[in-house]
């Protein structure tokens, strides 16, 4: 198997869990965002400051399954874990559908003992690699999304400065 940083996907209210391997850079953060406004006789605009986005983090990870002939039943399993990924974009109906509407569940993101946010994950994406096994499931399969950071608060510079 490839070298990689562990990661996993939980599940913020089940606590259910997949692992990964990550090879790429963590890339993304907050913006903060400026409005501009003309002043009359000014050659420069009057900047203030409006808001700072959400941290968001683009991720592309890597589900594998075994590729030893005797392990069957980890290409299936490798397919299930995409679909966990996946599910975090979907709404929860309930079990008969006609409970409440609830928005699809928040993730927590957690890559070594560096990386671990909880947030949403948006646009999931996958690339289904070779090899594949005698039924058609991929051994390696990437899977992207896009992952914006939910605090419990609002958070300052102090918060910022103090690891939060």
């Amino acid at each position: 198997m490839p070298e990689g940083l562990i990661g996993y996907v939980i599940d913020y209210e089940s606590k259910e869990s997949i692992s990964f391997l990550y090879f790429d850079d963590i890339d993304g953060g907050p913006e903060p965002q400026y409005d501009e406004q003309p002043v009359r006789g000014r050659s420069e605009e009057h900047i203030f400051y409006s808001h700072t986005t959400a941290e968001a983090y683009n991720f592309r990870i890597h589900l594998h399954a075994s590729v030893d002939e005797s392990d069957r039943g980890t290409t299936r399993q490798n397919y299930k874990n995409y679909l966990f990924v996946k599910s975090f974009a979907y709404p929860d109906y309930g079990v008969d559908t006609k409970g409440p509407l609830l928005p699809p569940r928040k993730a927590i993101i957690t890559i070594g003992e560096f990386f671990r946010k909880t947030g949403v994950i948006k646009a999931p994406t996958a690339s289904f690699k070779r090899p594949f096994d005698e039924n058609g499931y991929p051994h390696i399969i990437e899977v992207g999304f896009t992952f914006r950071v939910i605090h419990s608060r609002p958070l300052d510079l102090h918060d910022i400065r103090a690891g939060l």
